[in-house]
């Protein structure tokens, strides 16, 4: 045709072929997809495991999840196969900024505080965001002597690198209390059933009021208040990286693509609508079935997981056996992990545990070290609070002294006591602490004279945050109004703006208080 319409036409125009995009895991060929379907292997074309639009539609992941995996691969003319892995980083990316935080537990395991009364139930303001992320809002979540946890949350012989909940150790509980496991209940197969632990009703918020280092935080639901939730585990259509390529791609189907589970979640997912977008915390991001959902009746289909460091470190290196149970007498002892302690060192250690005290682990600690002793006395003279002296004294001195003498620190016990002390009257937060024991290695000082030149004085004042409080309320007529009408997870964002207000040294939890008294009126006029 171009011959004849024109044959001048110099240079001539050319055609290129560009390669299709290829993922692993994944076939393409919809003769091979519509046999899929007509075998019954998948729900439909939209099955959520399903390489077509209308799967991925319904599997909650983005158009700009998408065109961002696209734009990342780009044009090639030879044939390539990309890994689907890629693909899932790009969905993590876009969902981790428009998916709310919710906690849902998938394999529940009860874990009983023994010391929290029976009747009794606390409530926690938890914000639905990581400080990443530029929204704002928070979420009421109901706290009772009975929570749920997860049962991979556990071990009863904790292999080296897990610092999730085991016998004798402590965690925090997101948003709510730090807790220790002092018991496991089983059945008569000597399977798991029931958690016992004790908590430390200071540590309000999952904060140490000591400022002692908890590593293990965990997700959680009360029982009493959870609900059911049916949930979608949805993994990979195929098992093999190349469907078909070695033998009938019949065979290279996943038999377990696809585990429907009833979880336990907190209430406020209760309410979630059709195709709305969540991540249940350190579980992944999950996406209300916009076709089997229904108004108060929520589907959720797992998107996709969250990476897992501790389960990348487990299947390299399975988790060790328990240890054997002890040999009769005639065998001989092993050899303990650490020497026996001399007479000075345990009279030190009775007087650590007795007078003190301490935990056996921190009075082992001490005991065995007479700068870390000396350290302890001066600041105990101090501010005598023995537990959150020790604290510091194990964790965060004891790792200064493996770089450098004590000779060589521009402090000592005293300013330890002194900065305890500031923690116990609310002078300053744990955060803040942190801080000023950086300036103590630095400078040294008087903690109390490095706060106030620094300005780091917890607002505590009732008075002036009320004032705030007001400013901050005046500003935003239309949110008041919404709070006042039931939606009370706007308490998050109300806090969030007396606290840059304050630049962040209002004390949390009264400028709640004051928030809720404020807020309680009924914001009418005549």
């Amino acid at each position: 045709m171009l011959d004849n319409v024109r044959r001048d036409w110099d240079p001539r125009p050319r055609q290129y072929e560009f390669a299709r995009l290829a993922l692993n895991y994944t076939m393409m060929s919809k003769r091979k997809l519509l046999l899929v379907v007509r075998e019954g292997k998948v729900a439909g074309w939209d099955d959520p495991r399903m390489p077509t639009l209308a799967g991925l539609r319904r599997s909650g992941v983005t158009a700009r999840a998408i065109r961002t995996f696209a734009e990342r691969v780009g044009v090639a003319k030879a044939n390539s196969t990309v890994d689907v892995a890629l693909l899932e980083s790009c969905v993590r990316d876009d969902l981790d900024a428009r998916s709310p935080r919710r906690m849902a537990v998938l394999d529940p395991l009860p874990l009983v505080i023994e010391n929290y009364p029976e009747d009794a139930e606390d409530r926690f303001e938890i914000s639905e965001w990581p400080p990443n992320v530029e929204h704002e809002g928070s979420r009421e979540v109901p706290f009772a002597r009975e929570v749920l946890i997860e049962r991979d949350d556990f071990r009863e012989h904790p292999p080296k690198g897990f610092y999730r909940l085991a016998p004798g150790r402590e965690v925090r509980l997101r948003g709510a209390f730090l807790v220790t496991c002092t018991g496991v209940d089983k059945d008569e197969h000597g399977e798991v059933v029931a958690l016992r632990g004790t908590y430390d009703p200071d540590s309000r918020g999952g904060n140490a009021p000591d400022g002692r280092r908890v590593r293990g935080t965990l997700h959680w639901v009360s029982a009493r208040r959870a609900v059911d939730l049916p949930v979608r585990v949805y993994d990979r259509l195929f098992q093999s990286p190349q469907p078909g390529a070695e033998h009938d791609f019949h065979d290279d189907l996943n038999p377990d693509y696809l585990q429907r589970i009833t979880a336990k979640g907190e209430p406020a997912l209760a309410t979630a609508g059709p195709g709305e977008h969540y991540q249940f915390e350190r579980q992944g991001y999950f996406f209300t079935d916009p076709v089997d959902s229904a108004p108060g009746a929520p589907v959720f289909n797992r998107v996709v997981a969250l990476k897992d460091s501790w389960a990348n470190r487990q299947a390299a290196q399975p988790e060790p056996a328990p240890e054997p149970e002890p040999k009769p007498a005639t065998t001989p002892a092993q050899p303990a992990e650490r020497p026996p302690r001399t007479a000075e060192e345990e009279a030190r250690f009775a007087e650590l545990t007795g007078e003190h005290g301490l935990s056996e682990d921190d009075a082992d600690q001490i005991a065995r070290d007479e700068v870390l002793a000396r350290v302890f006395g001066e600041a105990v003279a101090a501010h005598p609070n023995a537990r959150g002296v020790a604290n510091w004294v194990v964790n965060d001195l004891a790792r200064e002294l493996k770089a450098q003498s004590l000779q060589d620190l521009p402090f000592g016990g005293a300013e330890i006591g002194a900065l305890v002390a500031l923690l116990d009257a609310d002078k300053i937060s744990s955060r803040i602490a942190k801080d000023v024991f950086a300036v103590l290695l630095q400078e040294g000082g008087d903690p109390a004279a490095i706060v106030r030149a620094r300005g780091w004085e917890q607002v505590s004042d009732q008075d002036h945050l009320g004032a705030i409080v007001d400013e901050v309320l005046s500003a935003f007529p239309a949110k008041v109004a919404e709070y006042r009408a039931g939606r009370t997870g706007l308490l998050g964002f109300f806090t969030g703006q007396v606290m840059r207000k304050t630049a962040g040294k209002a004390n949390p939890p009264l400028v709640q208080q004051i928030l809720r008294e404020q807020l309680a009126g009924s914001g009418t006029e005549d």
